[in-house]
């Protein structure tokens, strides 16, 4: 009886203990799930006007900070590992409660089917009911056990997560320590080893990388992204190209611009660098959470098993259960109430390490806004100095057109100048050629020399025109800074393959050339060409222009002339075949013509188309039904047409007058008639005139 009442004042003692851990459970629970809410806000959050004005920490206190970090990181790192190895710690021990549960259960469902032939006996009874609180401990150990599995997952990230977080702070250390070194990290290193001298130690090979992050801020490169590359070369202007040294202003700018580069890539790796800090201390806050979670979970698992181990104690102790039985089950509800006390303290601790990661996460932040700030003025920095280099070697800039100007404006001008003045006397020489040809040239009148010297002329002066034009351009560029001797090569190239392309052309311009050589026409000419006739307009060394009498005109390949006729070469002659009748006098048509040729010699509008008197030959044939008179009248180039229409119309006036026949063609035609003797009558009928 005694025992009973001390029994029941434990359990009573016992349940006002679990109502008390409930409310400070639940009231340390909304602390730190409040504590949890304005973390997350503060991670969340972006920093405010007030916080973008902090004043970047010196470089003392990044030192001593990273140094105090690298301590508690690899302090954490060893008691995780310790935990996690302990072959007695949680896992171990729910794993073990579990199994034995597991196999106390099935051993009392085998015994519960071995009696299935005694349904009312107490044995059976009794052993339902043991298995009926055997599962509901089973489950609480399962519940245990997969709360200890998700606990041992989490440590191993947990882990990982802080070996990368070592290993950038380790990296930003030496950073610090030494600006200008540029050791790669070694390929792995053990996370727990100690630090050496200077606080530091080398770099451990991260197993969980954490993963990049865009920075928010404007000028600043993305987390993860690698560093910029250096500034191209800048490109070589045509002073440069010649030999010419650059000017000291723009050495000057380089170095200025290649030293504002490299400040600028050291403060976006600083940047960086924290940005992947940052990264690895939220990944470290996050697994404290879940670690938190599971941490509450134990607790609650460790509350349930406790009120149910005790209300499983009390009332087998109300059943008059065995003193072994009660002993083993007040044991476990021991157990519990020492898992709940560890869980709290689990709970706390996660939530203290949870504190002290928000505020090096608030730190990194506030150094993190000053870096990005410094990275952006040293990258605008960096760009204006690129820029005063752009500007000093861009050929356009004010300060470089000025000074081109002065170098090679000069000469340029003397170029262009000296084109135009030989483009000039070409011209002046162009002239004085035409008359110095058309006063020394061979035989043939005035006008015909002219012609021949404009044709010569012409061809010279294009030829002059593309030769100076041709000089001037590549002076020109080889002034400015172009290399003219690949142009060269090209072009004696492309004259190669045109001499073996063009053949036919070729034999146009020489033929072309020995047309003009040899002077066997010229511009205003009228040239027969095969079929074709007409007035020469234009002569080339390659193509000849005809304009024939309807105004068409033809291009003709000089290559392709193979015979042509000038019927104005020097002198022209107009040639006449008059027909008389039979019945003329042949002495008066001879005399009325030689007196009609005197009288258009003297006639002052064709005198001068005239180069001698009329040349008689006299009776050239006999006609069907006239006598042929053939004359002729030489005359000058291309005048032989118009001086033959006046004559015709001269004679035909005057042999009208003095009644000389021109006849018409006369037909004889011959009829015979046969009469019936078989005599013959014969008449003759002059024909009708046509």
């Amino acid at each position: 009886m005694v025992q009973r009442a001390w029994t029941g004042l434990f359990v009573l003692s016992a349940l006002v203990l679990t109502a008390n851990a409930q409310e400070s459970g639940g009231s340390k629970a909304a602390s730190q799930g409040s504590g949890q809410s304005e973390a997350k806000r503060a991670v969340d959050q972006p920093a405010t006007e007030s916080e973008t004005a902090v004043k970047a920490p010196s470089t003392a206190e990044r030192i001593a900070r990273l140094s105090r970090a690298i301590e508690e990181t690899d302090k954490q790192l060893g008691e995780l590992r310790a935990k996690l190895d302990d072959p007695e710690g949680e896992y171990a021990r729910a794993e073990a409660e579990f199994k034995k549960l597991d196999r106390d259960l099935k051993a009392r469902e085998r015994e519960l089917q071995k009696l299935e032939e005694e349904p009312d006996s107490e044995r059976r009874s009794s052993i339902e009911k043991e298995i009926e609180n055997l599962s509901e401990q089973r489950r609480l150990a399962k519940d245990r056990f997969d709360l200890a599995i998700e606990e041992r997952r989490t440590l191993q990230e947990q882990i990982g997560s802080l070996e990368n977080k070592l290993l950038r702070d380790r990296e930003a250390h030496n950073r610090l320590i030494n600006p200008t070194a540029s050791q790669p990290a070694p390929a792995s290193a053990p996370a727990g080893a100690p630090p050496s001298g200077n606080g530091t130690t080398e770099p451990a090979a991260t197993s969980a990388a954490a993963p990049p992050v865009e920075s928010t801020a404007a000028g600043a490169p993305a987390a993860g992204a690698p560093p910029p590359a250096a500034p191209p070369a800048p490109e070589s202007t045509g002073d440069e190209r010649k030999g010419a040294a650059p000017s000291a202003k723009l050495i000057q700018a380089q170095e200025e611009a290649e030293k504002k580069e490299t400040q600028a890539r050291e403060a976006e790796a600083q940047v960086k660098s924290i940005t992947e800090r940052m990264d690895a201390l939220r990944t470290s806050i996050d697994l404290e959470r879940k670690q938190l979670e599971t941490a509450r979970k134990k607790v609650e698992n460790a509350r349930e098993t406790e009120t149910s181990l005790s209300e499983q104690a009390d009332r087998r102790w109300n059943e008059g259960a065995p003193q072994a039985e009660l002993r083993e089950l007040w044991t476990k509800v021991s157990e519990a109430r020492v898992r709940l006390r560890e869980g709290r303290e689990e709970v706390a601790r996660h939530a203290d390490r949870i504190d002290v990661l928000q505020g090096e996460l608030s730190e990194l932040q506030a150094e993190q806004i000053a870096a990005l700030q410094e990275a952006q003025e040293q990258r605008e920095a960096a760009e204006a100095a690129q820029q005063r280099v752009q500007q000093l070697e861009s050929p356009f800039s004010p300060h470089n057109m000025l000074q081109w100007t002065l170098d090679h404006g000069p000469r340029l001008l003397g170029i262009i100048i000296g084109t135009f003045t030989l483009l000039w006397l070409a011209r002046l020489v162009d002239r004085r050629m035409v008359r110095l040809i058309a006063g020394r040239s061979g035989p043939g009148s005035a006008e015909e020399k002219e012609n021949r010297a404009r044709t010569l002329v012409a061809v010279f002066h294009n030829l002059a025109t593309v030769v100076i034009c041709v000089g001037g351009a590549l002076m020109l560029l080889a002034e400015v800074g172009m290399n003219i001797v690949p142009l060269m090569g090209g072009a004696a190239v492309f004259g190669l393959a045109f001499a073996f392309g063009a053949q036919n052309l070729i034999r146009d311009y020489f033929s072309g050339f020995m047309i003009l050589m040899e002077n066997q026409y010229g511009i205003n000419d009228v040239v027969r060409v095969g079929d074709t006739a007409g007035l020469v307009e234009r002569i080339t060394l390659r193509i000849t222009v005809l304009r024939d009498l309807e105004g068409a005109v033809h291009f003709i390949p000089n290559g392709q002339i193979s015979q042509v006729t000038n019927l104005t070469h020097e002198w022209s002659r107009a040639v006449f075949d008059i027909g008389v009748s039979y019945d003329s006098d042949i002495d008066l048509v001879i005399g009325t013509v030689m007196e009609l040729g005197r009288e258009l010699r003297e006639d002052p509008r064709f005198r001068f188309l005239i180069i001698d008197d009329l040349e008689m030959f006299g009776v050239d044939a006999f006609g069907d039904s006239a006598v042929m008179i053939k004359f002729v009248i030489k005359t000058r180039p291309m005048k032989q047409w118009t001086v033959k229409r006046e004559m015709l119309r001269r004679i035909k006036k005057r042999f009208d007058e003095l009644g000389i026949e021109i006849p018409f063609p006369h037909r004889t035609v011959y009829h015979r008639y046969v009469d019936g003797g078989g005599a013959e009558s014969l008449s003759a009928a002059a024909g009708r005139r046509g």
